[in-house]
């Protein structure tokens, strides 16, 4: 059955808009010798567990970590995509450990882009102890028509298969919110979730969804499938949707971000809780003033370990008419509280910017905090903890420079206690923050190494001039640390770099 544990990287189609990225790649794909070494090191070293993890890609009991690249160009085919996989061993991760995978060349098939790579999640899909990884693909031409598809490489003893199998596609005339994967009909088995808008007959755009229900079998086909409305009343715009379990009935939960078709600075979380019939519609969160909480990012995790899943909402975009009125200038993290009737009756929901008290910086304009949400336990306590980037934060008189931040989860709550900052100009940080790096654009928290402690990972496709680099933190008893941290970019993983945009997706 579902737990209230978090849902990692997910990127709404806002974020896959701003951030969906290439880089120029070599026609290799992949590294079989660098994958056999992680498994042969992982095997002669004390395993951490035994049991098979949803981001274990090669099943050697070790985290491993997606770095997408989604227009990357393979050839004559401009925007193809590619992913980098590093994989986990005691060690932690390392760029010896590695595996490239690029978009398929085919032929008499000019499409203007596939971006593979872009949002990026793992799951194991077919239910045999490997993940598996899946992406979006926008532009997919099939044989009537171009559209949308996601995909997936299939994880194994020797890592991830070098083809992409195509899952689901749907042509380029509806509106595609994007996907998630759980436990939605708590039979342990891994579904499929996507949310798009649907034209109605009246011309509004009303959200609907469809559960793709594992296992599913090596060549693309579901177990069966299921829909279910979101909001027949509401004309929205539907992003991709985060999943985890608030009111902790064993079953998944969806908070779907969406933003109101004739009010398009107006933005809602709509919460939907799963059950052994399907979802059962809560409503629109909102906060304890009773405003709309709306956002551009959602994730869900136990920050308080009561078991309920809390909601997360990351509110980047702060320039909107109807912020005037909430506490989000220069972005924002919304808490809301999970509880037995999906949201807590006894903690209200918070909202944490740079002006909260404990919090580093001052809140300004188009900062960009909420960007890039994910989360882990940092520091091993049992609590997770959430990273956000804020890369459009300036300090020391350089122009969206960027840094990333991590508040710690606690019996309380999430709290700015204790919390991390990092940017590059951070003592024990490889690089120099220069105007336009946008450092933080992405986050993961990954524990590649075992030790129950996640490890931060920063993507910033932005630098260098667009070719993109990813910073690799590791975790102690006192949380992420700077020290002994490393960055590598598009060149390392044998990739040119022009353009690149390399780390502009990320999924553990």
């Amino acid at each position: 059955m579902a737990s209230p544990s978090h849902r990692r990287t997910l990127l709404t189609r806002r974020r896959r808009l701003a951030l969906a990225t290439g880089i120029a790649v070599v026609a290799g794909a992949l590294a079989v010798p660098a994958v056999n070494a992680a498994t042969t090191e992982a095997t002669t070293a004390a395993t951490p567990s035994t049991k098979r993890l949803h981001d274990d890609f090669n099943g050697d009991g070790y985290p491993d970590l997606a770095i997408g690249a989604p227009q990357a160009k393979r050839g004559e085919q401009v925007k193809a995509g590619a992913v980098s996989v590093l994989y986990g061993s005691a060690g932690g991760l390392s760029t010896s450990r590695k595996q490239v995978l690029t978009w398929p060349s085919r032929e008499n098939a000019e499409p203007p882009q596939q971006l593979y790579g872009t949002a990026l999640q793992s799951a194991d899909l077919d239910g045999d102890g490997y993940a598996d990884l899946l992406s979006s693909v926008s532009e997919y031409v099939m044989d009537i028509d171009s559209g949308y598809a996601v995909v997936v490489n299939w994880g194994g003893p020797q890592g991830l298969s070098t083809t992409p199998t195509r899952l689901l596609w749907a042509p380029d005339n509806e509106w595609h919110g994007g996907f998630t994967v759980a436990d939605v009909d708590g039979d342990k088995r891994q579904d499929l979730v996507t949310v798009a808008t649907d034209r109605w007959a009246d011309g509004a755009h009303r959200g609907a969804g469809t559960v793709w229900h594992g296992p599913f079998t090596r060549t693309g086909e579901s177990a069966k499938k299921s829909s279910f409305g979101i909001d027949p009343d509401q004309y929205s715009f539907y992003d991709a949707p985060a999943a985890g379990d608030v009111n902790g009935d064993g079953f998944a939960d969806l908070a779907v971000p969406n933003t109101f078709q004739d009010e398009s600075d107006s933005r809602a979380v709509t919460l939907l809780l799963g059950g052994p019939d399907g979802f059962t519609r809560k409503g629109n969160l909102k906060d304890a003033q009773g405003r709309r909480i709306g956002g551009e990012d959602v994730e869900i995790g136990d920050l308080n370990k009561d078991g309920y899943g809390d909601i997360v909402v990351g509110h980047f975009i702060d320039t909107y008419d109807s912020d005037v009125e909430l506490p989000s200038k220069g972005g924002a993290l919304i808490v809301v509280y999970g509880g037995p009737d999906g949201t807590s009756t006894t903690r209200k929901p918070v909202w944490i910017n740079q002006d909260t008290p404990g919090v580093p910086g001052v809140g300004e304009y188009r900062d960009g905090m909420g960007w890039g949400l994910s989360i882990g336990d940092t520091n091993g306590d049992g609590y997770l903890d959430v990273a956000t980037g804020l890369p459009g934060e300036d300090f020391d008189g350089i122009t969206d420079a960027g840094t990333v931040l991590v508040l710690r989860g606690s019996a309380n709550g999430l709290t700015t206690t204790g919390y991390k900052s990092f940017s590059q100009n951070t003592a024990g940080v490889p690089g120099t923050a220069e105007k336009l790096d946008r450092f933080g654009e992405q986050t993961a928290l990954v524990d590649a190494n075992g030790d129950k402690k996640d490890g931060l990972i920063v993507g910033d496709p932005a630098e260098n001039a667009d070719f993109g680099s990813v910073w690799v933190f590791s975790a102690g008893s006192g949380g992420i640390t700077a020290s002994g941290s490393f960055s590598f970019g598009p060149a390392t993983m044998g990739l040119p770099a022009t353009g690149a945009r390399f780390g502009a997706s990320l999924a553990d």
